[in-house]
């Protein structure tokens, strides 16, 4: 064999490339499990190749869409905290005046656990109830805008009625709100915001726990599944509720609607 000018011979160099490659794609096959790969090999009927594509533009999109969710959880926090501010105090959480759930206080007591003890114990700092809102999970917000559970003892254990939080604070945090209801022909109502944010909620666990998206994903108590795409409306909606400004802005710099438009194809 003739040696190629420059070095290696080109013929050589493709098939150490090629080899290392179809080594590093066998890797990445293990580390994804033949359970979770077998998702994407159904979505790819049967195309190794199709499947492992389809494998990075699911994570690619999920990576975006939970991008998308990092603005809108900090705007909705603070568009709720703020509404909450205004009636109880931005202390509302110890107002007494302000009752909450089992499940609330629960949340709100392991919010309180994660900050730094020296936080806690200052509790004079003006800072502090931005540092536990910080440490309120979507989830938590959600919750807010549900029914209202049950707290206390028997024989004074009582129910909750969350509707109260809404008419007096909560319905002003949806700037946006009223507009998206009526485009909806919905009435702007706690439960109709509530199932705006839970399908958020859902699909941001969903991404964060690294599920697939490839199939769409399910809502409780709710046969058909959302599409990727029905996601990423969700989470516009909710951005337009908080703010059509910032839902302009999110529709500019988001990546996720590119990606959900180039998902490979047989």
């Amino acid at each position: 064999m003739i040696d190629q000018p420059g070095g290696a011979d080109p013929v050589a160099a493709a098939a150490m490339a090629a080899a290392q490659l179809a080594r590093e794609e066998s890797a990445l096959d293990q580390a994804i499990s033949a359970d979770r790969f077998a998702t994407y090999l159904g979505a790819g009927a049967g195309d190794h190749a199709l499947a492992r594509a389809l494998y990075i533009w699911d994570r690619d999109v999920s990576i975006s869409i939970l991008a998308d969710i990092a603005i809108l959880e900090v705007a909705l926090r603070n568009a709720m905290h703020g509404a909450l501010s205004a009636v109880w105090g931005v202390r509302w959480y110890e107002n007494p005046d302000l009752m909450f759930d089992e499940r609330t206080l629960g949340q709100l007591r392991r919010a309180w656990e994660e900050l730094p003890a020296p936080v806690r114990k200052n509790r004079s700092d003006s800072r502090l109830p931005g540092r536990l809102v910080a440490r309120c999970m979507f989830g938590f917000w959600a919750n807010l805008l549900d029914a209202g559970g049950q707290v206390g003892l028997e024989p004074r254990r009582t129910k909750v009625d969350y509707e109260v939080m809404w008419r007096s604070a909560l319905h002003s945090a949806f700037k946006g709100g009223p507009v998206e209801a009526r485009a909806e022909g919905a009435r702007y109502t706690r439960p109709w915001a509530h199932e705006a944010l839970r399908t958020v909620n859902m699909l941001r666990n969903r991404v964060a726990h690294h599920e697939p998206l490839i199939n769409g994903f399910p809502l409780p108590g709710q046969a058909q599944r959302l599409s990727a795409i029905d996601g990423h409306e969700a989470c516009r909606k909710l951005a337009r509720m908080i703010d059509r400004d910032l839902a302009t802005w999110l529709d500019r710099s988001s990546q996720t609607p590119t990606l959900l438009a180039t998902r490979p194809q047989p």
